[in-house]
Parts: structure tokens; sequence; C-alpha cells
């Protein structure tokens, strides 16, 4: 995934998802379910032509309908996740998570998807048609203070998808159809801040550059020189580390600086975008009774433009500012002994700033961002076939290319003016993921109770695109997953009929061991360690994300269908 605007870096590297989240109710961040009926067979219907959700399974299945039909359709799913942590550790080492490390569930109590179809035959030869559905969607939200805080907190995907078609049947053995789709997309991100991580590498970055002079304030001569010249107490965040040298003493002091502050800060993104793309499908009839089908679906390319927001209230406590400026002193040959205002920025606890206030003025101002989406395209193969007057069998095997995903990455304008803090201004906030492409598997049966009743089943295997561990995110807590479903539709009338379903899907275990690259001060660290700025801007608070996910879902459908 590429991103169109000019890059610029997060010193304090919040978290956010990117607007591509992907939801947990089907394989990547596909919405499960775009057709009632369709799920009574864990979609294994894209040859059956059963009403007008045909247009998003297989649109040439619209010149199997005759006269003017709608659908109209509401999927409901109630999903169960829990997550639990194994340690997550944030850039430093240190664990992340707080209690007995159960995030609880990460998934809303229950979410819904309307959908609607229409079909109208004009002649013999051509239908025309209309879906509205929701192809993709998401709603992660997870404990505020959970372990992967600053991986993510919550995300929302929301997607409407308009798609015209029009269907052709050539004759009794071969029909085509074609459709063209509008698509709008919402994203609404948040995610946690490590203010304390970046003040602890702001603060090692400071001392390594006034090494000499910080060790000399902790030695007992320091301790002793420093009142009696300047009137000025050495803290115990540098006294403490007396004995200590070169990197061992870099981490002391800016550990125990560190230590002064507590609370997150807070990054919100939003956007939205229309793509455009289009689908086609073939259907053959080789008897009465046996039907194969072929579909494509396009990519639809996005890109997400809104707005950043900043909040930093929650942070407390007080460190030296590192734009303190110890130089123009007076040099004694072995040592400069800096100004007494400058020195008193470091020394004096009164003179310390607030690190929220500072990260708020200094580092982060609310800005405009963007990132590029491709949506991925699929490739479906399907059977229908009419067995006896009461069975009917099908099948159906995807293929969707989630390869296209290698990373998800979001740019973030810079501000004109704004007084960035060290030249580090906001980058890319990049997650790593190397996505596999998937097929899904589903086998599903029809039964023709009696006149009024037919009854559907199916199950399914769905492929995960998550190339291991190392590569699931908090953000993408997905896996491979199994489903059952069964289904039913009943004639109220000779022109109107009620499609129900229900469908249980379980999810494989997901394990997650994702370390991310960057660091709260908003560099990839340099050699030398977390404490050297590299030069290369990121997003991103570093860490790493280590826990387990289980997660089920239940899905309820309910359609009503009229013929005219």
């Amino acid at each position: 995934m590429t991103r169109t605007l000019q890059p610029r870096h997060l010193a304090v590297g919040a978290t956010c998802l990117l607007a591509l989240s992907p939801a947990v109710q089907a394989s990547g961040y596909h919405f499960g379910s775009q057709s009632v009926s369709a799920q009574g067979t864990a979609h294994a219907n894209g040859a059956e032509a059963a009403d007008p959700s045909t247009i998003f399974y297989n649109p040439a299945g619209l010149a199997r309908l005759p006269g003017t039909q709608v659908t109209g359709g509401l999927s409901m799913l109630i999903p169960k996740g829990e997550y639990e942590d194994q340690g997550s550790t944030d850039v430093f080492g240190n664990p992340t998570s707080s209690g007995d490390g159960h995030a609880g569930s990460f998934l809303p109590d229950a979410a819904a998807a309307p959908n609607f179809y229409f079909s109208r035959q004009i002649n013999e030869q051509v239908t025309v048609g209309l879906g509205i559905f929701t192809p993709f969607g998401a709603k992660l939200d997870y404990n505020e203070d959970w372990s992967g805080r600053y991986g993510i907190q919550s995300a929302s995907l929301e997607t409407v998808n308009f798609n015209p078609s029009i269907a052709y049947r050539f004759n009794e053995h071969h029909s085509i159809g074609f459709g063209l789709s509008a698509q709008y997309i919402k994203s609404v991100q948040r995610g946690a801040a490590d203010v304390k991580g970046a003040s602890r590498q702001l603060a090692g970055q400071f001392v390594r550059a006034n090494q000499d002079l910080t060790e000399l304030s902790a030695s007992p001569l320091g301790q002793f020189a420093i009142p009696l010249l300047y009137g000025l107490q050495v803290p115990e965040e540098i006294s403490s580390c007396n004995g200590q040298s070169g990197d061992a003493f870099v981490d002391c002091v800016a550990s125990n600086f560190a230590d002064n502050v507590q609370g997150d800060g807070y990054f919100r993104l939003k956007g939205d975008d229309w793509g455009f793309g289009w689908n086609i499908g073939y259907l053959w009839e080789p008897t009465e009774h046996t039907r194969f089908g072929i579909a494509y679906r396009s990519h639809i390319k996005h890109t997400l433009e809104g707005d950043t927001k900043w909040s930093f209230a929650d942070v407390q406590g007080a460190v030296p500012s590192p734009t303190t400026d110890l130089s123009g002193g007076l040099d004694l040959g072995i040592i400069t002994l800096p100004p007494r205002d400058a020195l008193a920025q470091v020394l004096d606890p009164d003179n310390w700033i607030d690190p929220g206030e500072f990260a708020a003025t200094r580092l982060h101002p609310n800005s405009h961002a963007s990132t590029s989406i491709d949506t991925p395209e699929s490739l479906s193969i399907n059977g229908f076939h009419q067995l006896t007057r009461e069975v009917a069998l099908m099948a159906d095997v995807t293929w969707t290319r989630h390869s296209r995903l290698d990373e998800a990455r979001i740019g973030i304008d810079q501000v004109a003016g704004y007084p960035y803090f060290n030249g580090v201004t906001e980058g890319d906030l990049t997650v790593r993921q190397d996505w596999k492409d998937t097929y899904k598997v589903s086998l599903g049966m029809n039964y023709q109770f009696n006149d009024d009743l037919l009854l559907r089943t199916g199950i399914a295997y769905d492929k995960s695109p998550v190339n291991g561990s190392q590569m699931r995110h908090p953000a993408f807590p997905d896996a491979d997953r199994k489903w059952l479903s069964f289904g039913a539709n009943y004639k109220v009338s000779a022109d109107t009929s009620v499609d129900l379903a229900y469908s249980f899907v379980k999810f494989d275990s997901g394990k997650m061991d994702y370390t991310d690259n960057c660091s709260p001060a908003g560099w990839v660290p340099g050699q030398g360690g977390l404490y050297v700025d590299s030069g290369v801007r990121c997003t991103g608070n570093g860490g790493n994300y280590k826990g387990e996910y289980k997660t089920q879902i239940h899905f309820l459908g309910l359609a009503l269908n009229h013929s005219f």
C-alpha cells in the first residue's frame, strides 16, 4: 500500500489503527454476510441465484429472475472475543499489562448491517438490478488500559457499496452479468501515546549530549561543588546514578526522570473516501438441474483523508525540558561549567515542565492525514445441482488477493510554522502485514420440506490472510475460521417470502508476537540504542505485543422478499 502525502513523524509516537481496519467477522476485513439466503448455506449458493442478492455473488444470476423482485435484509452478529496477554512490553522491555493480563472482550456486544437488492426483467434477454450492501466493516473496542493500548485502543470501519448491474441471457445455457460499484468508506481510530517512554528517550538523548557534566553532577565532587558554586542541589534522579558510567549511567538518569511521568496521551484519526470498481459473472447451465458460475469482483482504490486529534490531558508529572541549552558557560579546559540559569532548568524541580504540555506544544499539532487503500479483488467458482425434487447441492470456492496488503501506512501532514522540537516531525505510521492470498471453501444444501418451506444448511472453511504470529497486530486480530450455517425460506404468500439464517463461526486460536520497530520519540532507533536518533522518522511506540486471541461469532439474518 502506498501513501500520497508527504510524510511527517510523530515524536511521541502515538498509535492509531489504520483506516484499513479488518473486521474479525470474515476473512481479512470483509463483513461476514451480504445476503441472508446465502448465509443459510455458508455462502455456497453463488450459482443458485435464489433472489436479487445474486448481484453480489454472481451478477449473471440476474438473468434467471423473472419479473420484478426486491429483497431487503438485516444481518446481525453477536461476537465474543477474548484476549490473554502473555508478556507484552513497552519499547524498554517493561510489562504493559496491569492485573491478570486479560483484556476482556475487545468486540462490541452486537452489530448489524442492512442490505437491499432489486432486480427487474426488461425482456427475455436483459435483466437489470441494484445492490446496496456492506462489503467491509469492523469494530474493535479494547479496554483503555489494556496491555496493547500502544498498538490500538478502539477503531471502527463502515462501508456502503452501491452496485447497479445488468445481465444478458444468450440462451438457456449461457448468461453473463456486469456491475459497477460506488463504495463509501469511513474510519475512526484511537490509540494511546507512550509519553513516559518518549520522556525517557528524550531525557537519555539529553544526558548523552551532556554526559561528562551530568556524571560530574552525580559524583560526590559535583554534589559538593554545585551547591557551593551555583546554589543548586543535584536532584536524586541524577545523584542516585553515581557509580555508573557510559550507557548504564545514561539509562539510569533517563529512567529516573521518566518515573516522574504518569498517564498516556491519546490520538484519534478520522477519514473517509469514495472509490469505484466493477464486477462480472458468467453462468453456464448444461442441464435444467445443473449450473456452474464464475465471478470476479475488482479491487477498489481508496485514499482516505481526514484529521488527527491529540490529547494529553491525562498526562501528569514534571521533567527537565529537553530544549535546555547548557553551552556558553565558563571553559575550564577539562570541562565547561554552564550558565547558572541554564543549569537551573535541569537541576531545580521548580523549573521542570509538564511533559503533556510539552508534547502538545512542541511535538503533536492537530493535522491532516491520508492513507491509500486497495480493497482486494476476489474470484469465485461455484456450482449448483438439483439432485432431487427436494434436495439441491451447491459449492463455492472463493480466492481473495489479500496479498495486496504488504504493509498498512498512514501519512500525516506537517503543519507550517509549528515549532517541532529538534526537527523530529511526524512521520508514517506503518503496520507490517505481509498478508497472504486466501481462499474460502463452502458446501451447502437446500431441502424443500413442503411447498412453502425451504430449509438450508452449509459449512465453510475460511483462511485468514495473517502471515503468522509475528505479523498479527492488535489492530488485525484475524485467524482461520470455520462456519456452520442453517437457514430457511418461508412463503408467506405467492409473491412474498421470508428468509431466516443462523451461523456459528469459530476462529482458530490467534497467537500474537508483534514487534513495533518505531519508538515513542518518533524515530527508528539508531546504532547505539534507543537514545540514538537514526534520522529515520516514524510513528509508533515500539514495544512487543504478545498474547492470544480467542473469538467466536453468532450470525443472525432476517430478510423479506417480494415479487411484483
